[in-house]
């Protein structure tokens, strides 16, 4: 189940934090869920999918660049490496079925989620890097009813895995932001392009950033365009 935290350290300061919710036992991934840092009830939702060999408190930084209405749950990948070090599917034959599985994980955790906070899809951003950016594009095409927005930090579209057509005319689909360092060595640039040439094709609204010094990885240029993204995210703004 999710653990909750009632302190966490970010760039050296403590900020108190309060339970949200009795999580449920049955739910299939763990993580770490924490109160937005207004002290208020939550108003929106942010969702981190931590890259390959990671944990869940990989992506907690990001929680800096929002707004302080968001609760923030940061999900821990299925698939254990060892040394508290996991992954959302492996290499291979069997990457397939790892994705399709992990992404109804990651789906009913947030469907959850929301119900019990009682924060609607709109108000729901996903933020993933590297494999969890590659769940992020999985879950941005597959099922875009589930979320308002998506930041997808050095992705790609998931090898061998089906995108379901967009239901055109039915859904509101995600804002995406998208950002790639064009001296990734481990997954190309040019990939991350293919994916937001066809989420555009489809008419998603999305942002894309290339950093020219940047490898596989993220850094303050990048999390600086985030936050000025996210500050204008329709879902950013209060509910009358």
């Amino acid at each position: 189940m999710l653990k909750s935290l009632t302190t966490r350290k970010m760039k050296g300061i403590i900020t108190s934090m309060v339970l949200l919710v009795s999580m449920s036992t049955k739910a299939a991934l763990e993580g770490i869920l924490l109160a937005p840092q207004s002290g208020q009830p939550a108003q929106r939702l942010v969702v981190l999918l931590h890259g390959y060999g990671s944990n869940e408190q990989d992506l907690l930084p990001l929680a800096d660049y929002i707004a302080h209405d968001y609760a923030i749950v940061s999900l821990q990948a299925p698939i254990a490496l060892g040394n508290n070090r996991f992954a959302w599917y492996r290499n291979g034959s069997g990457a397939q079925a790892d994705i399709t599985a992990a992404r109804q994980q990651i789906l009913n955790r947030i469907t959850q989620l929301q119900r019990q906070l009682k924060i609607s899809p709109n108000k729901t951003l996903l933020a993933g890097f590297s494999q969890g950016a590659v769940m992020s594009w999985s879950l941005v095409l597959n099922s875009p009813e589930t979320i308002g927005a998506a930041a997808i930090f050095s992705g790609r579209l998931p090898e061998s895995q089906g995108i379901t057509a967009t239901r055109q005319g039915k859904v509101t689909l995600p804002e995406l932001f998208i950002g790639h360092g064009q001296r990734d060595q481990r997954i190309a640039l040019a990939l991350d392009e293919q994916a937001a040439s066809i989420a555009q094709q489809r008419g998603y609204s999305l942002t894309f950033h290339r950093y020219a010094d940047l490898v596989h990885g993220i850094n303050e240029q990048e999390l600086n365009d985030f936050k000025q993204w996210a500050a204008r995210l329709s879902l950013q703004k209060p509910s009358s």
